[in-house]
């Protein structure tokens, strides 16, 4: 398998004027969004569908507290 290529300058610059535009408009206040647990689960059909169900556990931490680490366990079934 050849090795994947590197994104082009332009899609670098993009990025970068996307993530800047993305911190302005962001509220600092706003509440911390954590991540506590993300569920994955994947049926094939016998007509080639896939279905696919995903349900990710957040928690809501006010603006001034501070962010606790992410969970490394990421359950997939």
């Amino acid at each position: 398998m050849p090795a994947p290529e590197d994104p082009p300058l332009a899609r670098n610059i993009g990025s970068f004027f996307g993530h800047i535009i993305d911190a302005i408009v962001t509220d600092p206040n706003a509440p911390k969004r954590v991540e506590v647990k993300k569920t994955v689960s994947e049926e094939q059909r016998p007509d080639g569908v896939t279905l696919r169900r995903t349900v990710i556990d957040e928690v809501l931490l006010p603006p001034d507290a501070p962010t606790p680490p992410p969970a490394n366990d990421k359950h997939t079934h």
